[in-house]
């Protein structure tokens, strides 16, 4: 078949990812596979594979006026161009995304919308409403990372519940041994306690802030017996380290920066927190299981299909009384993990080549109802 999926910039990210997956496996089982980004310059285009052809609509520059209007004139004729191509299926990649570009300037047989996050807490933003009234019935199908995902979908727009579907994100192949081999990006905190949180350093997501104010109470009662590690980059950085000066505790909670390869975190810490307001399916939570550590996650969309509370993992409540009641739990006793080295995930997750069956599958299913009418 002959995808092309649309996206606005790869740079370091969940979705990000786990676009870079999708693609790669698509183009290994014999996919043509067509990367359309609105923008140059992703950090992570550099993973994608040869088999993956990348269109650009604008070249990253300077951020100056001039350059923006040159790219926007180009664009145009970039477009053009497009029309003149012939897809089987067109993936918009990010919801709420305004696909209208897509639509004018894509032929292709069918067109899918992925859902990567929990609609109901996105739509509390206003992001989807007007979104879904001008394009929700031009999408032949719409993919969710997780059930939980695409019944949130369904509850909010029940007219297009018979559309929704579940295709689980692709999980990373990752050389374990290396990772634990490689050289330890958190030795400085070999002899206490290591936390390590990836994330978008944006709080509204991902709960930053109140992981500080869970910080301060830890440190009052545990000193520096345990260090907290926050790998990434984002909007809120610039606050978020202002934050963690001003309450203290430089000497216990760590902005790393962001990583092309997190792997190396996660085999040397003792604990991933995973305490975000929402998510989609938690790539973070799945790059932790492979690599068998415990993770401590707040009960958003999709966690429960990831973790089993008290098998491979801790799940809490979304507030900060409940992440600190656990987490000081596990400061005093750590042995409360010993168990929970181990992936646990269940098989439906760990398939990648069901997976991409599933997106075949899905196509040729709505072809032949197509082919019925």
């Amino acid at each position: 078949m002959n995808f092309l999926y649309y996206y606005s910039k790869l740079n370091i990210g969940g979705a990000e990812r786990s676009t870079v997956r999708l693609l790669n496996l698509l183009a290994e089982h014999g996919h043509s596979v067509t990367l359309l980004l609105r923008w140059s310059g992703g950090t992570l285009e550099n993973e994608l594979s040869s088999k993956v052809r990348v269109i650009h609509l604008k070249q990253a520059g300077n951020g100056s006026k001039l350059h923006f209007i040159a790219e926007t004139v180009k664009s145009f004729y970039r477009a053009r161009t497009l029309r003149r191509e012939h897809y089987d299926v067109a993936i918009s990649g990010l919801f709420g995304y305004d696909p209208g570009f897509l639509f004018k300037n894509i032929r292709s047989k069918q067109y899918y919308q992925l859902l990567r996050n929990d609609v109901e807490k996105t739509g509390d933003f206003g992001k989807t409403a007007e979104y879904m009234q001008k394009y929700g019935n031009r999408f032949d199908a719409y993919i969710g990372v997780s059930e939980y995902t695409t019944e949130s979908f369904r509850r909010c727009y029940p007219n297009h519940a018979d559309r929704a579907h579940t295709i689980y994100n692709i999980l990373p192949t990752v050389d374990v041994d290396a990772a634990y081999k490689a050289p330890d990006p958190i030795a400085e905190g070999r002899g206490r306690f290591r936390i390590v949180t990836i994330c978008r350093l944006a709080d509204q997501a991902k709960g930053l802030f109140r992981m500080v104010d869970v910080c301060t109470s830890l440190y009052k009662e545990f000193g520096d017996t345990f260090i907290w590690y926050i790998v990434g980059k984002g909007p809120d950085e610039s606050e978020l380290r202002r934050r963690i000066t001003e309450s203290g505790l430089d000497s216990v909670m760590k902005l790393c920066g962001e990583t092309q390869d997190p792997f190396p975190y996660y085999a040397n810490a003792d604990l991933v927190a995973v305490l975000s307001y929402n998510e989609g399916l938690c790539g973070v939570v799945n790059e932790a299981k492979i690599m068998c550590r415990p993770v401590i996650a707040t009960r958003f969309s999709g966690i429960g299909e990831q973790i089993t509370d008290g098998k491979n993992g801790f799940i809490v409540e979304n507030n900060g009384s409940a992440i600190l009641e656990k987490l000081r739990a596990i400061l005093a006793d750590p042995t409360l993990l010993c168990d929970m080295q181990i992936n646990g995930m269940p098989a439906v997750l760990l398939d990648n080549d069901r997976k991409i069956a599933q997106y075949e599958e899905l196509f040729q299913s709505i072809e032949k109802k197509e082919d019925r009418l």
